[in-house]
């Protein structure tokens, strides 16, 4: 097991605007269940430091202006989102969860659709790429957590499922089209120990010497049936 936090408590959510009604407005309902803009568009926070990342995918967004950052999403608060690439794919690549409350006296229960793990994967990649090219300037944006969470999503999911996710983006031109860029990405810098995304995940896990031959072996096994 890796010595590592197991989760955060931060929620990303990939809005889908072709199902997007004009109320209830997004930013008020955010605001009355306590929940603030933080600086960057679609980033919200309450008291207790839990954060909410809104994003819509450019083809969506609104805007076809390269610069911008908030998703024109009228009549919704202009940074009810901002704009996010790599999350094309779980558009399309998602399954339906239930979910209920830990404490067995909230009867409460919601059905969300969760990104599958092709998708995730894909979105860890294109978020590593950007960075990657932002580290020489900002080496700050670089988080080693996003190498070793695409490593354990690697490590916990069957390679024959993940080619299957990959496969049902290709319905999709949007998707299709970052997909192949994510696969690029994991074949330039995780399949080999010396790549840098499989580098990221070991310094992320305290330097253990496993975990980048571990990356780069499961990236190649993936390369291989795609």
């Amino acid at each position: 097991s890796l010595n590592v936090p197991l989760l955060t408590t931060d929620a990303d959510i990939a809005i889908d605007t072709r199902g997007l009604a004009e109320a209830p407005e997004i930013g008020s309902v955010l605001r009355a269940a306590g929940f603030t803009p933080g600086p960057n568009p679609g980033h919200w926070v309450n008291a207790r430091d839990v954060a909410v990342d809104l994003m819509v995918v450019p083809h969506q967004a609104g805007t076809a202006k390269a610069t911008a950052r908030a998703a024109r999403l009228s009549p919704h608060d202009k940074r009810t989102a901002r704009i996010a690439r790599g999350l094309e794919p779980a558009l399309v690549d998602h399954v339906e969860i239930t979910l209920t409350a830990l404490d067995s006296t909230d009867h409460r229960v919601s059905t969300v659709r969760v990104a599958g793990p092709a998708a995730l994967l894909t979105a860890k990649a294109i978020k590593l790429a950007e960075r990657l090219v932002q580290a020489d300037n900002q080496p700050d944006r670089l988080k080693e957590k996003d190498a070793l969470d695409a490593f354990r999503l690697l490590q916990a999911v069957e390679t024959h499922v993940l080619a299957a996710g990959f496969a049902s983006h290709h319905g999709d031109k949007h998707a299709s089209a970052v997909t192949k860029e994510a696969i690029e990405v994991f074949r330039a810098h995780a399949s080999s120990p010396d790549g840098r995304i499989a580098r990221l995940a070991a310094a992320a896990a305290q330097g253990d010497p496993t975990i980048a031959p571990s990356f780069a072996a499961l990236v190649t096994t993936l390369l291989a049936v795609l």
